[in-house]
């Protein structure tokens, strides 16, 4: 039986596979563009973001720029270009690893950490464009569902 004979019988058509992945593209898509909007006034994108979050999770640790890159969503960012950019912002700092001298690690800095304060001040803003399409039971459900999908 192909999958385009399928239907409503428990099993998934092609058809719903298909709205499943652009859904899911048009949903990321939007995310993604109204979370570059929002921290466009802070100076920094929703990967640099990304690292600042990391590293201040993870402070007053260090972590290496092949940690970072493992935490980051996007498998495929370019960690090290992106740390040299928080870097000339002063938001992390970066230096040799006692280890491995090939390898640097980062921190974030004092600088780093108050600009993630004032974005998380304003950040109910952005959480408030995906609550008034979602009940809290659906956004708890779709998390449950999407950590079922990585």
């Amino acid at each position: 039986m192909k999958n385009e004979d399928f239907g409503r019988n428990g099993i998934i058509s092609d058809d719903q596979f298909r709205d499943l992945r652009f859904n899911i593209l048009h949903s990321c898509s939007w995310i993604n563009n109204s979370m570059r909007q929002f921290l466009l006034p802070h100076g920094v994108t929703p990967k640099q973001y990304n690292i600042l979050r990391i590293l201040n999770d993870r402070s007053p640790d260090s972590l290496s720029i092949q940690e970072i890159r493992d935490m980051l969503a996007d498998k495929m960012s370019d960690a090290s270009r992106l740390v040299d950019r928080l870097e000339k912002k002063n938001l992390i700092s970066k230096f040799p690893s006692d280890h491995d001298k090939r390898s640097n690690r980062a921190t974030i800095t004092t600088q780093g950490r108050s600009l993630l304060s004032a974005i998380n001040r304003n950040r109910r803003q952005l959480d408030t464009m995906i609550s008034e399409r979602l009940s809290e039971t659906e956004i708890e459900h779709l998390n449950t569902l999407l950590d079922r999908l990585k």
